[in-house]
């Protein structure tokens, strides 16, 4: 057992406490509090570490990237559809091949050690931001032992891509058994309360209504995610069955003939077909109105914004002020290194202060913490600071004369010094 001391510590649902102290055991939080109240009731621990000025917080909650396309990289696009083509070609130079887990032929050797190695590096970028959760979306599987043995949370959501009906169910069956086999790896090495799989479906626009409820039943209560209203096109398609989407589709042998558009925006299509709930995380959501609002935060959608992603790709900004005045969970994500500089998420934290000047920085604070862990499943155990939760918790090492209603704007120009726990 530890005692950390600090000026601050932010633990996000409740009080800052101010010149304070917070006992650890193991990795668990144990009490935290005033100091001098922490001391009388713990005065047997010896272990006592004094960070002096120094504010300890929750660590910050990635809930939405692409690790597997770290070896993807595109300096400048014109539009989402130039980026599209784009990240068809780069995925085609990395992988030999295109398919599911099991299916795709990776390029071996001296090509794989060098994803793999940059993947690292990506991980190691994260973990040195202050990130202590991920919700990761994999096409194939192949980082799934790397991740296994990362010090992170981690949902990885196995990502499914087939309008036509028959594809997508063979698609399915191929990694359904994938996230059962990697289950039981994760139940043998009792690993449970840190990593979760399931499958996902990747837009409105590339899978089946059929595969949508597929993949909906075999979750279950698991978290998916689904990429939802990003860029217009989505919503064109979905109401008319009509522009880019369509082409898109005809173009790569993927459209399905007998399919009759909805007539909806897409956020009412997946409400129709019985998708949404609590256990939905829907990335993106720029294109979105009123009544699209209405609907998500009734059926308790969580949100994962990634401002930077979104303004790479010139698809629009997402209303968070208004997801968060209808109490609608929002979290934040970096998406992947092919629409952004970096997966620091302390950087994207920065970023979005200045794209949604109507947020708050306590708001934005809470996104990048307790929100995306509530969003992946992890809430119980980490995103904030209390008694019970691991401690999964970052510091900052803070001027001598910071004052306590400087706190928020002092977290956005500064950068992570360390871990505890």
């Amino acid at each position: 057992m530890k005692i950390f001391y600090a000026k601050y510590i932010l633990p996000i649902t409740s009080e800052m406490v101010e010149d304070g102290a917070i006992v650890i055991d193991g990795n668990r939080i144990i009490d935290f509090g005033a100091r001098e109240e922490i001391d009388s009731k713990f005065k047997d621990v010896e272990r006592k570490i004094n960070l002096k000025n120094a504010l300890i917080m929750p660590g910050f909650v990635n809930a939405h990237t692409h690790l597997e396309l770290s070896g993807v990289k595109i300096k400048e696009v014109s539009d989402f559809k130039d980026w599209l083509y784009q990240i068809i070609k780069q995925r085609k130079r990395l992988f030999n091949g295109r398919g599911v887990a099991g299916k795709i032929k990776f390029i071996k050797t001296f090509a794989e050690r060098k994803w793999k190695r940059t993947v690292k590096r990506r991980i190691e970028e994260m973990i040195n931001s202050g990130t202590i959760a991920i919700g990761d979306v994999s096409n194939t599987g192949k980082l799934i032992t790397m991740l296994l043995r990362v010090p992170m949370k981690i949902q990885i959501f196995i990502e499914l891509i087939s309008f036509i009906e028959e594809r997508g169910v063979e698609f399915f069956n191929v990694l359904k058994d994938l996230v059962h086999n990697v289950n039981e790896v994760v139940k043998k090495h009792n690993l449970q309360r840190e990593f979760k799989i399931s499958l996902s479906p990747h837009a409105p626009y590339s899978v089946s209504e059929t595969l949508f409820k597929l993949i909906k039943n075999f979750n279950g209560d698991s978290k998916t995610s689904v990429h939802l209203a990003e860029v217009i096109d989505e919503v064109e398609f979905i109401k008319n069955g009509s522009g880019f989407f369509r082409s898109f589709l005809i173009e790569r042998n993927g459209f399905d003939y007998s399919w009759k558009p909805p007539g909806v925006s897409p956020v009412k299509y997946l409400d129709q077909i019985g998708f949404l709930d609590k256990n939905i995380l829907a990335v993106h959501c720029v294109n979105v109105d009123d009544e699209d609002i209405e609907i998500l935060s009734k059926r308790n959608v969580s949100i994962c914004t990634c401002p930077r992603s979104n303004f790479f790709l010139k698809v629009g900004k997402a209303p968070v002020r208004k997801f968060l005045d209808n109490n609608i969970n929002v979290c934040l994500g970096t998406d992947s290194i092919a629409s952004n500089r970096d997966l620091n998420i302390l950087n994207e934290l920065k970023f979005a202060r200045e794209f949604y000047k109507d947020v708050s920085n306590e708001e934005l604070i809470k996104i990048a913490t307790l929100n995306g862990a509530k969003a992946l499943g992890f809430d119980d155990i980490c995103g904030s600071i209390e008694r019970g939760k691991d401690a999964d918790l970052i510091y900052f090492i803070i001027p001598n004369d910071l004052k306590k209603n400087e706190i928020y704007d002092f977290i956005f120009e500064s950068s992570v010094c360390g871990r505890l726990g």
